[in-house]
């Protein structure tokens, strides 16, 4: 396991298990704080995810709770990948902690759904509409020009987990209105419809539209449903994950209810879409 995965989802991975181990073996923040001289403040940070362990203080942990040797092993594991850096880390300083930490999370899924009904989603934008976008922020929130380039370089930068082999399986429904709504010249248009269809072709892409005369439940606000695949030993840390976006808030949930409400609504999406060749057909005659 070690060297693989994400470091966003590895680091959240390791914070559950350690509060794990510690109600497993009856003991609460303080006592473990008591016993091995640390504040429960720190004991706190450790479970929330707020900081990435030293190697030596998870040891410390557990023996403390007792680990066996396989347990200790695969959480060791985990703190040595909790402290790689992942590329999305870099951008950090440009764009809000909820979008890196989806990044972060993108890099592991196995399974994306989404639901789209202003924009093209980042993860099939090309570089001239998603320079577009990035500089719609400019005049709304006073970004310098470095910072809208890196932006752009960051979106184009997730793409690449649609192409690299990595088994993730992304599936997006796109609203009609995101086709035809203008975002640039007429040229940058058809390239990004141009792209969409290059990239549904694909097969581990799913590309579908739902048309403007059909009536649906979905508002205006855009979602992503991930799974993600287990590992051995700790099995899968989230069944799904759920981020929305509505500008200017996002919000990242595992909620039991919130991912349920959601999954449902995408389903009720897939069934009111074009099937791929329309869809496809669809985009095509934008595109010309």
């Amino acid at each position: 396991m070690t060297g693989t995965g994400s470091p966003t989802l590895r680091r959240r991975r390791l914070a559950a298990e350690l509060r794990r181990l510690r109600e497993a073996a009856g003991l609460n923040g303080v006592q473990v704080a008591k016993e091995l001289r640390w504040s429960t403040s720190k004991v706190s940070r450790l479970e929330n995810g707020q900081v990435v362990p030293q190697e030596g203080d998870v040891e410390k942990l557990l023996r403390y709770f007792n680990a066996d040797a396989e347990t200790s092993g695969l959480l060791l594991g985990l703190t040595r990948d909790a402290h790689r850096r992942g590329w999305w880390e870099a951008y950090a300083e440009d764009l809000p902690e909820q979008v890196i930490t989806l990044a972060g999370m993108e890099d592991e899924a196995q399974e994306i759904r989404s639901w789209y009904a202003n924009v093209v989603p980042g993860m099939l934008q090309t570089r001239g509409y998603a320079s577009v976008i990035n500089g719609l922020y400019q005049s709304l929130q006073a970004l310098p020009l470095g910072k809208i380039k890196r932006r752009t370089q960051f979106r184009l930068r997730r793409q690449e987990r649609l192409t690299s082999g990595s088994g993730l399986t992304y599936s997006t429904i796109l609203d009609e209105a995101v086709l035809r709504r203008r975002y640039g010249s007429e040229e940058i248009m058809k390239e990004q419809l141009r792209w969409l269809l290059e990239v549904s072709e694909l097969p581990n892409v799913s590309i579908r539209v739902l048309p403007l005369d059909v009536t649906h439940p979905a508002d205006g606000s855009h979602f992503l449903l991930m799974r993600f695949p287990e590992v051995p030993g700790l099995g899968t840390l989230y069944d799904e994950l759920l981020y929305t976006e509505d500008f200017p808030i996002s919000n990242l949930t595992e909620d039991e209810s919130a991912v349920y409400m959601y999954s449902a609504l995408y389903e009720n999406l897939e069934k009111a879409a074009l099937d791929w060749r329309r869809s496809k057909h669809l985009i095509a005659s934008l595109a010309r």
